[in-house]
């Protein structure tokens, strides 16, 4: 869930070489965003802070883990980790990736500690 569609090409073919028999699914928006998850069922989510149509807070996490309890939440963003990181803990994702930071490596090590 990422407004660059660049970004979400890099990401979807990071989980296509490193994780097979899952289903991708992708938006471009915070609405498209929630649609979809009330249509379907996922495992994780993968979810930019700064969308169109509406930017991700903690409030939304708290949103999303209404609508489905069991799927897991992380964070992906430009935004500095080390003063958003714990809020967005605190409402229940798993964790915050960087996107200047080594996106791979951190999406790995999240995948490989929570899956």
């Amino acid at each position: 869930m990422d407004d660059s569609e660049l970004m979400r090409m890099v990401i979807k073919g990071f989980l296509k070489k490193f994780l097979s028999g899952f289903e991708i699914s992708e938006t471009p928006d915070l609405p498209e965003t929630f649609n979809l998850l009330a249509k379907k069922d996922f495992d994780f989510v993968l979810l930019d802070i700064n969308m169109p149509k509406g930017d991700s807070n903690p409030d939304t996490v708290r949103e999303i883990l209404s609508i489905q309890q069991n799927i897991k939440v992380c964070m992906l963003s430009g935004n500095d980790k080390s003063t958003l990181e714990q809020a967005y803990r605190n409402a229940g994702a798993i964790g915050y990736i960087q996107k200047d930071s080594n996106i791979a490596t951190s999406l790995n090590e999240m995948l490989t500690n929570n899956f």
